[in-house]
């Protein structure tokens, strides 16, 4: 609109167009208004109560029970068995259906190991159809309805489980030259994002394999941007309780690392940041579908360790930027009453970290665990040291003892079971990562 006014010196005429004036910039800023909030600013305030009301039910919801939260790394289909139908029915048998009546509340479920390579359909990554020279037939699922991501909520949802999609942030199985097979396209098609070249060894960062060379590094744009498209896709498409960023698989997100140098508080704001997105992000989703979903993130159970891989797990309770905080994994670096701690100060879950790769390192698959009361006892000592639940990683047989055994504390008390500090596997990880080791000595 363009406005011409010609003011006359007399006191009268100035009055008028003073008044006029005014008038017309009420009116441009009620236009502006109307643009922003075509509803007036009635549908505005509406706005703010609905957020306002979601972030109340967010929080209720992310404190309800979880006795058991399984996480599904989706190998369901790997392993398949000759004969066996290849539908819905066979897929859930094979780790889920077999979990009701059992402690399992929740299941954290991965489509696929690999940065960009999944089980479950989708425009933003690529699928996973087989794992090699092995068959892999969960993809197909995807192909007559429903796929194994949709599937597994559908379940949960049936039967008051829980799903969460779960993202390895940074998985590297694909550095081994015999994991090719899970390398992505997209992966390749960017060497220069990668911490390295194939083959390429590093003095940290690193555990058993001396070259996580296929990490992916955070400091780059391009990495986070990705990170969060794969996410946003799952939270738009599908109708899951939440999303779970496994920081654990694999604990290597900035190049400094690798070389035993300083991961700094600069690495640290660039992967908060993404977190930050995610959050804004999930809220939106939640509030087109009127209804919360989660955050939930596995990190290593000591704020220093883990701000020396870069994540500023502390700054993520302030900003109330996470619902659900689950600790540890390959290591175990301090009583569980420390982390829990911190995780109650901000009013956030703790969920210890129950990992096969740690209690039971030589029970591979869906085969039952091994030193049951072993678990048994870690589990009780967790429970008594305030967790709100259980996490139980690498463990996929649905009638595995633990399934009925762990979310119970009572339960436990009754059953026979002994505790001995398992620190687990620092390995070269983080320089001087030991230091972060706060057990009391026996």
């Amino acid at each position: 609109m363009n406005l011409t006014i010609v003011v006359d010196r007399s006191g009268a005429n100035t009055t008028m167009v003073v008044v006029l004036l005014l008038c017309m910039i009420a009116v441009c800023s009620e236009a502006a208004e109307e643009a922003q909030f075509p509803g007036g600013r009635d549908e505005a305030s509406q706005q703010d109560v609905s957020r306002a009301t979601l972030k109340q039910l967010r929080k209720q919801v992310a404190h309800r029970p979880r006795r058991i939260i399984m996480n599904n790394d989706g190998n369901d289909t790997r392993w398949p068995v000759e004969g066996e139908p290849r539908n819905r029915e066979t897929f859930l048998a094979k780790r889920t259906s077999p979990l009701l009546g059992s402690h399992v509340d929740a299941i954290f479920y991965g489509t696929g190991c690999s940065f960009n390579l999944y089980r479950h359909h989708s425009q933003e990554t690529e699928p996973l159809k087989n794992a090699g020279d092995e068959e892999d037939w969960g993809w197909q699922l995807g192909l007559d309805g429903p796929d194994v991501l949709e599937t597994m909520v559908d379940f949960g949802h049936q039967h008051g489980i829980e799903v969460f999609w779960s993202m390895r942030m940074n998985d590297t199985h694909d550095t081994k030259p015999k994991n090719a097979w899970c390398f992505s396209q997209w992966k390749k098609d960017r060497p220069q994002l990668l911490m390295g070249q194939p083959g390429q060894e590093f003095p940290y960062g690193r555990a058993r394999w001396k070259g996580r060379w296929s990490a992916l590094d955070y400091g780059q744009p391009e990495v986070r941007d990705k990170t969060f498209r794969i996410l946003q896709d799952v939270a738009i498409r599908y109708d899951v309780d939440g999303l779970e960023l496994d920081f654990f698989r694999h604990p290597v997100f900035f190049r400094p690392q690798m070389t035993g140098d300083l991961v700094t508080q600069a690495h640290c704001d660039m992967m908060t940041d993404l977190v930050r997105r995610v959050r804004q992000m999930v809220d939106e989703v939640a509030l087109g579908r009127e209804r919360p979903m989660l955050i939930a993130v596995r990190v290593p159970d000591s704020l220093g360790y883990a701000k020396g891989i870069g994540l500023d797990i502390e700054c993520w309770l302030q900003e109330e930027l996470i619902d659900l905080l689950v600790v540890g994994g390959y290591f175990h670096l301090q009583p569980w009453e420390q982390t829990i701690a911190v995780g109650h100060r901000f009013d956030v879950p703790v969920y210890p970290c129950l990992s096969a790769s740690r209690l039971s390192p030589d029970r591979f698959n869906n085969l039952n665990v091994t030193r049951l009361h072993g678990w048994r006892g870690e589990a009780a000592r967790a429970w008594d040291a305030g967790a709100n639940g259980i996490y139980v990683f690498n463990c996929f047989s649905p009638n595995d003892p633990i399934f009925r055994e762990l979310g119970d504390p009572e339960l436990l008390q009754s059953l026979d079971k002994d505790y001995q500090l398992n620190i687990g596997r620092l390995d070269h990880w983080l320089k001087d990562g030991s230091q972060f080791v706060k057990h009391p000595l026996p």
